[in-house]
């Protein structure tokens, strides 16, 4: 009995959103930032809010191609959506084309949040 509760929570991780969102630092109280590509910090949470991991931005100061690395990073990661205050063409055509969703929100990452969990 004990390994068919273990394969149901495996199951129910495979199958939840993964949200990245853009910060400027590595708190919730941080606002979400303007420099999808090139932001300090991802924060990774689940569909209910809760964090998952806070991963400092390892590209954030190359030459070119953050935009290309941050969504390997996010397919990588599995995923489903991305959250920044401003998204570029180059990045929203290729989150498109990776059928990964984006949602534009600016403020701190506690009020984005607050309206994830209300819904």
């Amino acid at each position: 009995m004990k390994w068919l509760i273990g394969v149901i929570i495996v199951c129910s991780s495979l199958v939840s959103d993964v949200i990245v969102i853009s910060s400027d630092g590595n708190k919730l109280s941080s606002n979400i930032s303007s420099n999808a590509s090139r932001s300090d910090y991802y924060i990774f949470i689940n569909e209910k809010g809760d964090i998952l991991e806070i991963l400092n931005n390892s590209f954030k100061d190359i030459k070119g191609g953050a935009s290309s690395q941050l969504v390997e990073m996010l397919k990588n990661k599995k995923a489903s959506h991305f959250v920044a205050s401003r998204v570029g063409e180059k990045l929203e055509n290729s989150l498109n084309s990776n059928k990964i969703k984006y949602t534009i929100h600016n403020g701190s990452i506690n009020t984005f949040i607050g309206q994830l969990v209300k819904q």
